[in-house]
């Protein structure tokens, strides 16, 4: 660490890693709130947000640009399949996989959740001006492109078989080994729904 960052720390004790988790949370457990009237988890609206995207492709291919398992992808469409907001379909290219689409009700779903993510994003960035979004919003991704974060990754699930935290089920455990109330960590907005 240079001369220069240790001054800087030292004027803030807490550090930048501190902050970050601070308001990760803070903003999570806001946009849980919002959803709630809606029915919805965080993990249920990111993921309905990213099937939106990525709508007609197998269920396997969705999973490895999430960067998520087979288990914890069968996990995430049998709940929105439950609750009439995606179907499965056999895939006519290859009749061993899924395709997987919104159904009605999940398109309006869809519409629903975008319009809290963006009176969340408008909550949590009250103070900042068009400008200081902008910037905050490109260095927050240049800082998660440098952790290795995929883009299209579900927020608050691990990161694969491997990662840490297990398959992202209800009562697993979260990214830093904390419970989780069903399936993951609280996320942002951003990027996340």
């Amino acid at each position: 660490m240079s001369e220069g960052a240790e001054a800087a720390a030292d004027d803030q004790p807490d550090g930048l890693a501190f902050l970050l988790v601070q308001l990760g949370f803070h903003a999570g457990r806001r946009f849980g709130e919002r959803l709630t009237p809606l029915g919805l988890q965080q993990r249920q609206a990111g993921m309905l947000v990213r099937l939106a995207a990525n709508e007609g492709r197998s269920q396997q291919a969705i999973a490895e640009l999430l960067g998520i398992n087979a288990t914890q992808m069968v996990f995430l469409v049998d709940e929105l399949e439950g609750l009439g907001l995606v179907e499965r379909r056999r895939n006519p290219a290859d009749r061993r996989s899924h395709a997987l689409y919104l159904t009605a009700a999940g398109q309006a779903m869809l519409a629903r959740v975008r319009t809290v993510t963006l009176d969340h994003e408008e909550s949590i960035a009250a103070g900042l001006s068009g400008d200081e979004r902008e910037q905050l919003f490109t260095l927050l991704r240049r800082v998660a492109r440098e952790q290795g974060l995929a883009t299209e990754a579900l927020p608050g699930l691990p990161g694969g078989p491997g990662g840490p935290g297990g398959s992202g089920a209800p009562g697993g455990r979260g990214t830093h080994g904390h419970p989780t109330e069903g399936g993951g960590e609280p996320t942002g907005a951003s990027g996340s729904a």
